[in-house]
């Protein structure tokens, strides 16, 4: 990486390689020398006079270079802290441009040796850059012994970038100066890096190489046992291949939940505990190495599935009548942050057919919500289908034997 001196460690590196090739047999163009200026400067500057010839590096633009940018990602950690310095990537368009006298046709001699120079020298390695340093890193430019570019993991590489006549046109409008014989490059890429502190993982104390044989884990389904939704108390069956480990678990929404006796490798059941939250959830098979309290080696994760959605049901147990209320109790019960609706469908006719009572989301004091209570004021006389969202996930009502409508659970009032 590079810190902020590259681009002119860039500019001054393409003024060297020039420079050098003015020296070229045959036919070197006596007393042209190479600047850094705008194109509409190069008449006012004091060093260049009326007959004078020579070469200019001007940088008119400088754009992302995005396969660059893609390779820098993550540079934050979960916390925001930072693991890695940013890096911005770049790359760098140069005009070069000849002058001097026509009649003996300077600015074509002098522009073929540019083209030839950059040809001979697409590729800036460390020599080239130390030596372009050394020329030119005194006086006004001494900043230059700071840049860090020959020391950039990525080399920069030059290229020759054709124009049309209309974009020649734009360009040197832009300028605001009259034509010159000219060429285009591009110089990339360039990686500007942040010097700022970053927080890295402590080094390993002591590493542990072991081999052992490779097992994929591969869940192919989860369904419940006995069919119906996914609730608490719910017998999971997880079907697959290579589930079986001497420490197995599954984890479903951030519980991990020990499989039930008689697991095989092509299957495993797990009971769905009332920890595990009502809505959208991953289903991992995870594969552990226990901790070693003898060496103080930690958990670690020798194998895991890709996960496999499930969607967890909220359940109405039951419901009762307090004195002036109507309490539904829940399973799972609410976790902090959780958002429920109780919905009463009316069972026979009258209005209103629907009444429905949404709750605030869950307060930290308040996990592990089972209950939820709505005013009889809110609910008219008659029967009611109660039934109970969560986070987007809703309980299924359920109907008696030899009925074809739902009809449970039911509130009745008065």
């Amino acid at each position: 990486m590079s810190n902020t001196i590259a681009l002119a460690a860039v500019t001054t590196t393409i003024r060297h390689v020039l420079h050098e090739s003015l020296a070229w047999e045959p036919d070197p163009v006596g007393g042209a020398d190479v600047t850094t200026l705008r194109p509409a400067q190069l008449a006012d500057a004091d060093d260049i006079g009326t007959g004078a010839s020579g070469l200019n590096v001007y940088l008119y633009q400088v754009t992302p270079n995005h396969a660059g940018a893609m390779s820098d990602l993550p540079t934050r950690g979960r916390d925001g802290s930072l693991v890695r310095r940013p890096v911005a990537a770049l790359d760098l368009h140069y005009l070069v441009s000849a002058y001097g006298d026509d009649a003996v046709l300077e600015p074509q001699r002098l522009i073929a040796r540019a083209t030839l120079a950059l040809a001979v020298t697409p590729v800036f390695t460390k020599d080239v850059i130390e030596a372009a340093v050394d020329t030119y890193g005194t006086g006004g430019t001494a900043f230059l012994d700071d840049a860090d570019l020959a020391d950039q993991a990525e080399l920069v590489k030059v290229s020759p970038v054709p124009l049309s006549l209309e974009e020649i046109s734009r360009l040197w409008g832009v300028l605001g100066t009259g034509y010159q014989l000219s060429q285009t490059y591009t110089a990339t890429v360039v990686l500007l890096e942040a010097a700022l502190p970053v927080h890295r993982a402590l080094p390993v104390l002591a590493p542990v190489i072991e081999v052992r044989p490779f097992t994929r884990v591969t869940v192919e389904s989860v369904a419940v046992s006995g069919g119906g939704p996914a609730v608490t108390g719910a017998t999971l069956l997880l079907t697959g291949s290579g589930l079986l480990s001497p420490h197995v678990v599954v984890t479903i929404g951030g519980q991990r939940l020990v499989p039930e006796p008689g697991a095989t490798a092509g299957r495993l059941a797990v009971v769905v505990p009332d920890a595990v939250r009502a809505g959208a959830h991953l289903v991992q098979v995870v594969h552990l190495r226990p901790a070693d309290p003898v060496t103080g080696a930690p958990e670690r994760v020798v194998g895991r599935s890709a996960g496999v959605p499930l969607l967890v049901r909220p359940a109405v147990t039951s419901v009762t009548r307090p004195v002036g209320l109507v309490r539904v109790h829940l399973a799972p019960a609410l976790q902090e942050g959780q958002r429920a609706t109780i919905t009463f469908g009316r069972l026979s006719g009258g209005d209103p057919a629907v009444v429905a009572a949404t709750f605030p989301p869950v307060a930290a004091g308040d996990v592990g919500l089972d209950q939820l209570d709505v005013g009889e004021d809110r609910i008219a006389d008659g029967t009611w289908l109660v039934r109970v969202a969560v986070d987007g996930a809703e309980s299924l009502p359920a109907m008696s034997p030899g009925s074809d409508t739902y009809d449970a659970p039911v509130v009745t009032l008065p």
